[in-house]
């Protein structure tokens, strides 16, 4: 099978497409053959060595598809031979073929386009479990997010709405912000020094209840004072490279909480709540009520350009790369 191959740790660049062995389902495990999938700033992590979850190469970059169900390994029910689901899985994906762990898969609804799945699958998780799981998202309440042209940013927009709030995002530039606003943002504003006068003014004189911030750096200072009292700020990322720090008083006569958010871990250690979010998640897309612009690819070998783009923050929305 083809595949994209990472054999050093020198960034996108270096990936190459070869022929590799296709995998074997082991035990709990679904072969799947891919359809569509994902390209995200977590590839960009793995090319260069620096993703939590170390891979030793010769790996295949890649960790959210849409395909059909190849074959079955041991012990897995639920799923059988030619269904269509979603799935994650931990590398690999950009290859023809790749094995996922069936409590990682997830059925496909009817109507429900892959390439759209495929593109908002790991973000869109990331965003709903971020919102209802650690931000208790309530409708009529307003939600600050950035990096909101973004895979997490553009479906956390979409969520965000879906779940009844107002959103403001925040973003670089103005394409950006028309990319946010076309996704339903209430408002989209460009960083600067003044953004939190114009986040209040957004929303009509007040500070937002939630923050989802998957940028970090300088702007989670700001972000952090337009929290109003009883806010939930949601650490998702730091792709802005800085990495926070909150003052700890400001948070006790506020009345704030801080929370970090980890697709990883509902993937390891709540699996049941995991595939309540991607049903949500996997029903929208099918609905029509999130759909981020997307960049299809149609060869792999046009995933590292994809990948520079993603790393020099120039994407806007999502590439999916379709094999089959």
């Amino acid at each position: 099978m083809r595949a994209l191959i990472c054999s050093e740790y020198n960034g996108p660049t270096s990936l190459q497409v070869a022929e590799a062995d296709r995998p074997v389902a082991g035990k709990g495990e679904v072969l799947i053959q891919v359809i569509a999938a994902g390209i995200s700033f977590v590839d960009v992590l793995m090319s260069r060595n620096k993703h939590q979850n170390k891979h030793e190469p010769p790996f295949s970059t890649g960790m959210e598809v849409v395909g059909t169900v190849a074959a079955l390994g041991p012990e897995v029910t639920g799923f059988s031979v030619g269904d269509r689901v979603a799935a994650l899985v931990y590398d690999g994906g950009h290859a023809e073929y790749v094995c996922a762990k069936s409590f990682e898969m997830f059925p496909l609804p009817e109507g429900c386009d892959p390439v759209q799945a495929a593109a908002v699958l790991s973000v869109a998780l990331t965003s709903e479990l971020a919102l209802v799981e650690k931000g208790q998202i309530q409708p009529g309440e307003t939600v600050l997010i950035s990096g909101a042209a973004g895979g997490v940013g553009l479906t956390g927009v979409q969520l965000a709405k879906y779940h009844g709030a107002k959103v403001i995002a925040a973003v670089s530039d103005s394409a950006k912000a028309d990319a946010a606003r076309a996704a339903g943002a209430d408002a989209a504003l460009i960083y600067g020094p003044d953004l939190r006068d114009r986040v209040k003014e957004a929303n009509e004189g007040r500070d937002v209840d939630i923050v989802l911030d998957p940028v970090g750096g300088e702007f989670a200072e700001t972000a952090a004072h337009c929290l109003d009292w009883d806010g939930q700020y949601l650490i998702i990322g730091f792709a802005g490279g800085g990495i926070p720090t909150f003052a700890a008083n400001r948070l006790l006569v506020k009345n704030r909480s801080v929370h970090g958010m980890v697709l990883g871990y509902y993937r390891w250690h709540k699996p049941a709540r995991l595939a309540l979010a991607a049903q949500v998640v996997l029903d929208a897309v099918a609905k029509g009520a999130l759909k981020v612009p997307t960049q299809p690819l149609d060869d792999l070998a046009a995933v590292p350009g994809a990948l520079e783009q993603i790393e020099n923050r120039a994407m806007i929305g999502k590439a999916v790369v379709r094999l089959s």
